[in-house]
C-alpha cells in the first residue's frame, strides 16, 4: 500500500514537471502511449479494488444507494461508468485472457467491459475480440460485441422486450453549462430518429462548407438535430437534402429463411437488422414492412455483386448494398465515423465502370485525406487495408505474424 502512494507521488511529481511547449513531438508521442498504458493498469486495480469495497458491503457506510453511486462519488466519474467497471470486475475472473490484458495495461475499461459483457454470453469470442481491440476504434468494438451478444442470445424477442422495458432518454446540465442528452431504445426506435435527422446533419455539413467552415461530424449532427426540431416546431419537416445514398431510411437485413421460419437461426450464419444500427426480432422486421422509409434486403434475393453499369455514380442498388456490406461506417479500419461519401477504389477515369467491389463507404476526412493527401486503401486478404504516406497500414483484420 506504501509503495502504491509513492508511486503515486512520484507520478504526480513527473506529470507537474512537463513543459509540453518544449517537449519534441515525437517524445510526446511516446509520452502519450506509456501514459496510456498507465491509465489501463490504474483502471485495472481501481475495479479489483471496487470489486472489493462492493462485496464487502463497506460502501454502505457512505450512506449511498447503491455500490454503483459510491463508487462514482468516490472517483468522480459518472454512476453509469461506475456501474461498468463493477459490471466488468464482477466477470473478470471467469475470463483469464481479459484479466491479463487488463492488468498488464494493453486494454483499457472501456474495452474490457465491452469484451466481458460479450464473452460472458460467448466465451470462444474471448480471444478474436481482444486481438480485435488491438486495431479497431471502441465503437466497431462494442458493435461486433454487440453481434456475439445477440448470436448468444437463443430468444432475441425477449432481448429486444427487455431493451425496450429499460429505454430511456437522459437529460443534464454539465460543469461547463452545457446541456447534454443521452437515448436507449430498441434498434428500430433509434432507427427512425436517426433515419430522420440524417438529412438535416448533412445539410448542417454542405452549409458549413460553403462558408468555409470545418468543424467535426459530430457539430454538424448537433447542428442537423437542432435543424430538425426547428423545422417540427415550424410546422415545415421537408427533408432539406435529397439522399445521395442510403440517407434518411431504414435498411433491413434479413435472410430470407428467417424470414420464413419467423426466427434467426445463428448457427446458420442467419442475422436479421437494421444496417448500421443493430439486430432485431424477425417479427419486427416483419412490422415495419409497410414503412415507407423502410428497405428490405434479403441476402437469398438478386446477387448483387453483378450489378455494374457505365455510369460514375453508384445506382440505387449498389447504394444500399454498400451501406448495408460496410454497416453504414468508414471502412478505413481505425475509424469511427458514418459513412458520408462512396468513392471508387479504383480511379473511374481508368475503369469507365462501376461495380460493388470497387465502391467503398469513407468518412468525409478519410475521403479528403485520400482525395488530397496521398493515403490510399484496398481491400486483401486481411479485409479493408489503409495505407498512409509514411508507409505504414491500418488493417481491418491483424496481419499474420512476421
Amino acid at each position: 500500500m506504501f509503495d502504491l502512494v509513492e508511486l503515486r507521488r512520484q507520478l504526480q511529481r513527473l506529470v507537474a514537471g512537463v513543459d509540453a511547449a518544449v517537449i519534441d513531438p515525437a517524445v510526446a508521442e511516446t509520452l502519450v502511449r506509456e501514459f496510456a498504458t498507465i491509465e489501463h493498469v490504474a483502471a485495472a486495480g481501481k475495479a479489483l479494488a471496487a470489486r472489493r469495497v462492493a462485496e464487502s458491503g463497506l460502501w454502505r457506510r457512505s450512506g449511498d444507494r447503491t455500490e454503483a453511486e459510491w463508487l462514482a462519488r468516490t472517483t468522480g466519474d459518472s454512476v453509469g461508468s461506475a456501474r461498468a467497471v463493477l459490471e466488468t470486475a464482477a466477470v473478470i475472473d471467469e475470463l483469464p485472457a481479459v484479466s491479463v490484458a487488463l492488468r498488464r495495461g494493453t486494454l483499457s475499461a472501456p474495452q474490457a467491459a465491452a469484451i466481458a459483457s460479450a464473452a460472458a454470453a460467448d466465451p470462444s469470442a474471448e480471444s478474436r475480440l481482444l486481438v480485435m481491440a488491438e486495431r479497431t476504434p471502441l465503437t466497431k468494438l462494442r458493435n461486433e460485441c454487440d453481434r456475439v451478444r445477440a448470436a448468444a442470445t437463443p430468444d432475441l424477442a425477449e432481448r429486444h422486450r427487455r431493451v425496450h422495458e429499460a429505454r430511456y432518454w437522459r437529460r443534464w446540465t454539465d460543469r461547463d453549462g452545457a446541456r447534454c442528452g443521452q437515448y436507449r431504445m430498441t434498434p428500430e426506435r433509434a432507427a427512425v430518429l436517426e433515419a430522420a435527422a440524417e438529412p438535416f446533419v448533412e445539410a448542417a455539413f454542405r452549409q458549413a462548407r460553403d462558408e468555409g467552415r470545418a468543424e467535426t461530424s459530430e457539430a454538424y449532427a448537433a447542428d442537423g438535430l437542432v435543424a430538425m426540431a426547428s423545422a417540427v416546431r415550424a410546422g415545415d419537416v421537408t427533408p432539406p437534402t435529397k439522399p445521395g445514398w442510403p440517407r434518411g431510411e431504414m435498411i433491413a437485413v434479413v435472410n430470407l429463411e428467417s424470414l420464413h421460419r419467423g426466427s434467426v437461426d445463428a448457427g446458420l450464419g442467419e442475422t436479421c437488422e437494421i444496417a448500421g444500427v443493430g439486430p432485431v426480432p424477425v417479427d419486427v422486421a416483419r412490422e415495419l414492412f409497410g414503412e415507407s422509409l423502410l428497405k428490405i434486403v434479403i441476402r437469398d434475393g438478386v446477387d448483387i455483386r453483378t450489378v455494374v453499369h457505365a455510369g460514375r455514380h453508384p445506382n440505387a442498388a449498389q447504394r444500399t448494398a454498400i451501406f448495408v456490406r460496410d454497416g453504414g461506417a468508414c471502412v478505413r479500419p481505425t475509424c469511427r465515423r458514418p459513412m458520408a461519401e462512396i468513392d471508387h477504389t479504383d480511379d473511374y477515369r481508368w475503369t469507365k465502370h462501376t461495380t460493388l467491389d470497387e465502391l467503398a463507404g469513407l468518412c468525409r476526412h478519410d475521403h479528403r485525406l485520400k482525395t488530397l493527401e496521398g493515403h490510399r486503401y484496398r481491400h486483401g486478404r486481411r479485409g479493408w487495408e489503409w495505407h498512409l504516406p509514411d508507409g505504414t497500414t491500418e488493417y481491418q483484420r491483424p496481419p499474420p505474424d512476421g
